[in-house]
């Protein structure tokens, strides 16, 4: 994921989390190693992360939230 860090009057500034699934140290830590599953492969091409969702308007709850 990503997170915003700063901005000037040109543009804005990101720091972007990754994750190494072939690392040893990810594979043996249980915190992290649910990334490495082959049902969580390419998440990002499916829309799954975080600006993923926000782009598919998935973040509000109940039934008048997509309402125009």
């Amino acid at each position: 994921n990503s997170y915003w860090i700063n901005q000037d009057s040109t543009y804005k500034y990101y720091e972007v989390v990754l994750v190494d699934q072939a690392h040893t140290v990810i594979r043996n830590d249980p915190r992290i190693n649910w990334i490495c599953n082959a049902v969580h492969k390419h998440r990002e091409l499916r829309g799954l992360t975080s600006a993923g969702k926000k782009y598919r308007g998935l973040r509000g709850r109940g039934h008048l939230y997509h309402k125009a």
